[in-house]
Order: C-alpha cells, then structure tokens, then sequence
C-alpha cells in the first residue's frame, strides 16, 4: 500500500529478535531477505538502530546518539554479537547502549564495527533530534567531538522527522555528505510506516549495490515528513503536559528568551532543530539563510500521510476509523499505491478520484499539493505539528504563550511577592 520496496528489519542484534528473523525469513539475493511464501513481495535488510553514549569535552555530561547500523549477513552480526560481550553491552533491549568512557572510546568502537566487513554501514540516526549527533541534549559543534577518528568515515545521515535537507544545509559539516529519510518500521500504523523513504539507483537488488549507492550519493530523492509537523521542529515547552492542563510556550529563533527558560514554570526550553540548526551555521563559521541548498544535494519532496489528511477533511483522529480505512484504500487503489500519489499532478489527481471519493476531499488533496496548508502550532517539545487545511503561516514569526485557567490559578497561588505579581501580569498579556 505504501509503495516501498526495502525495509529495514530493526533489531536485528537482539538474540530473540535475531531468531525470528532466522526463521520468518529467506535470502532471495545476497543480503537481501524476503518472507518465506511471499519471496516476490516487500524485502528486508538486517538492520538495527544503537544508542552509543560517552561523556563529551572532559565534562560529566553524557551525551546519547541513536545510530542506524546495515549488516551484510548473519555471520557479521556474530561477529558483532561477540563485540558486544567483549565490551560487556547490555543487549536486553532491542537499541542497546554502547556505554563508551569518551569520544575516544566511541570512534575506536565504530571503527571496530566497520573493521568487520567492508559493506557495513554507520548512519547517525534523527540528526537534529535531542538524541540525534546535533541534537540540543548536550549539544556538540563538529563530528569529531563525539565519533573522535571514526568521524571521517561516517558518510551517511539521516534527517529525522523534524528537519529535511535545508535545515541540515545550514550546517557547513554536512556538505559532502549523503542525505537519506527514513521513518521508523516498528508501526504499522498507515500514519508512521512509510511517511519518510529515500529512493536510490542501483544496478541491481543486492546490499553491496545499495551501499554503494549511498556511500556515492546515488540517490534519486528523498520523500520527508514535513519538518513542520514533526515534534521538535520549533524550540518550546508543553509546560501542562505532565498533568491536564493545556499551557505552552513557543518561538521561532527570534523570539527564543535568552535564558532559555519556559516563562510559565521555569524549566529549561527543548530547542527546536530549527534554531539549533541556525546556532550551528554560525559555530561553524556559516552565514547560510534556510532554504540555502549546496552544490550536489538530491531533490526531496515533502509528504504528509494520506491517512492523517482524509481524517483531517472528516475530523476523525481515529486513524483506525473505519471509514477512513475504506477512504484510503479507495484512493491507493487507484494509484497503486501511497507514494504514487504525490508523484502525480493535480490534473490526474481530479481525473483519477472523480466518482471514487467526494469531491471536497478531492479538492483537500490538491489543495495539500499545492502548498496551501500549514502546521499550526507547529512541531514543538515532543508533540506534533497540528494540520490547517487553506491556511499558511510564517515559521519565523512566533512567539505564542498560552495559559489555560488551571495553570493560570496555580501561578496566582505561588505568587506572593511584589516582583513576582510584575511577572504574572506580563503573562496575563499573552493569555489567549
């Protein structure tokens, strides 16, 4: 139904995992798996995603890193399982921690990883994220201050859900590398499998022809999630989300307070990639503005999953609706599949659709293709973006506070002294 032909496995250094895939799966071409009894149908590749951590510039602060690894075959991943109980990793859980002293430690461990076979692959995972290698959790400036000497071999990155190819070319680091967009597999919700996918050429459906093909940025395009409706595409703070209040806070990069704090309750903002982005441009000597692309980087377009605009037109949030399910299976019906249909103009769009679904919803769709739509609010600590159908914003221009009632009575409760009363006055101004 989405239309992707390559699947990564997840887990696949997880021993119960790793002995489901044993027996589920066939080899149908070298390192290229298939389920047994369906071998013509979707293909997997033997991949899992590590956390590697280790303290970073001489601090006590540990930073964590979600990393997607490629292996070639089930002798390499012995071999890496045996890795693992030299390094005493704690492989219970399907990402393990490679708990490491320092960037030293890391680099020497990747390096150790690579040295296994020539075709494994090293991709850092969600860049931008938190726990992403420029993520805002004990914030780095160059590769090498966590990968150490590995950094120079890492050629691949992943741009996680918030960010897409020109938020990642404001960071001059980046330049020669390739770009690639992938979601998560562990769902199959219609919503989440598939919403990111990146399309490469090769010569032929083998794992060394596919490394190849990314280690040389063979890649057609990549098809991303819309980074404004991921869940950190702008710095904030859901100061409510621990109890039922509603309260927020969010900024574009002008807007962020210099403390850095939540004006509500106090806690520290999560950066958005958006502005962590824009802080490493300047860090690495840049002066890029968003939308700068270098020379060499792949066409990418933007998606939002089908699934999440029919039940926007029939203001269901139930993707599991039944009568969503039946929409969007008339829809893909008609295309061949998901992908397809962002593939396609408007003009085939309407001749396609006319008579399989209502026409408004038809005119949803286009209205979604041609850029009319937005995310408002947009992505911001840990929620996404919410869909606005014939509505555009600017992501520079906010700077929203929102305190719902309860939040406002339990500020006016701890207030007591003359300066504080100031303070909640100024808030009062921001109250919707």
């Amino acid at each position: 139904m989405k239309g992707i032909n390559l699947i990564g496995t997840g887990d696949c250094l997880h021993e119960g995992w790793l002995q489901t895939l044993k027996e589920k799966l066939i080899e149908v071409s070298d390192g290229i798996f298939a389920l047994k009894g369906h071998e013509e149908g979707v293909q997997f590749i033997l991949q899992t995603e590590l956390i590697f951590t280790c303290n970073i510039n001489n601090s006590k602060n540990r930073k964590s890193v979600h990393i997607v690894f490629l292996f070639p075959s089930y002798e390499v991943i012995d071999r890496i399982l045996k890795l693992f109980e030299k390094w005493e990793v704690k492989n219970t859980i399907g990402r393990p921690f490679v708990k490491c002293k320092n960037n030293k430690e890391v680099g020497d461990r990747i390096l150790k990883i690579y040295d296994q076979d020539e075709f494994i692959e090293v991709i850092p995972a969600h860049v931008m994220t938190p726990n992403g290698i420029y993520g805002s959790q004990n914030p780095i400036v160059w590769l090498k201050d966590f990968f150490g000497e590995a950094a120079d071999r890492i050629k691949i990155f992943e741009t996680g859900l918030s960010a897409d190819p020109y938020i990642l070319s404001l960071i001059p680091e980046l330049d020669d590398k390739t770009l690639i967009s992938n979601s998560d597999a562990h769902s199959p919700a219609l919503n989440r499998l598939g919403r990111e996918f990146t399309t490469v050429k090769i010569k032929d459906m083998k794992f060394e022809s596919i490394i190849k093909a990314l280690r040389e940025n063979n890649v057609i395009y990549t098809s991303e999630f819309n980074p404004t409706e991921g869940k950190y595409f702008l710095t904030g703070h859901r100061a409510g989300k621990q109890g039922h209040n509603t309260s927020y806070c969010i900024y574009s990069p002008k807007f962020v307070p210099e403390d850095k704090l939540c004006p509500i309750c106090g806690k520290k903002l999560t950066i958005g990639v958006l502005q962590q982005a824009m802080e490493l441009n300047k860090l690495q000597g840049g002066d890029r503005e968003y939308g700068y692309l270098p020379p060499g980087r792949k066409k990418f377009v933007h998606m939002i999953p089908l699934i999440e605009i029919i039940g926007a037109y029939l203001g269901i949030k139930t993707y599991t609706s039944k009568k969503i399910l039946k929409i969007y299976s008339d829809i893909v019906e008609q295309f061949g599949n998901e992908c397809e249909l962002w593939f396609t103009d408007q003009n085939m769009i309407q001749k396609k659709l006319s008579g399989i679904i209502d026409d408004r919803l038809i005119e949803t769709i286009n209205t979604i293709k041609s850029g009319n739509f937005s995310f408002h609010p947009p992505g911001f600590d840990g929620a996404y973006g919410e869909l606005k159908i014939g509505d555009t914003i600017d992501i520079f221009e906010i700077n929203k506070i929102y305190i719902d009632d309860e939040t406002k009575k339990l500020i006016e409760k701890r207030l007591s002294n003359e300066k504080s009363k100031k303070k909640m006055k100024n808030l009062n101004s921001f109250i919707k």
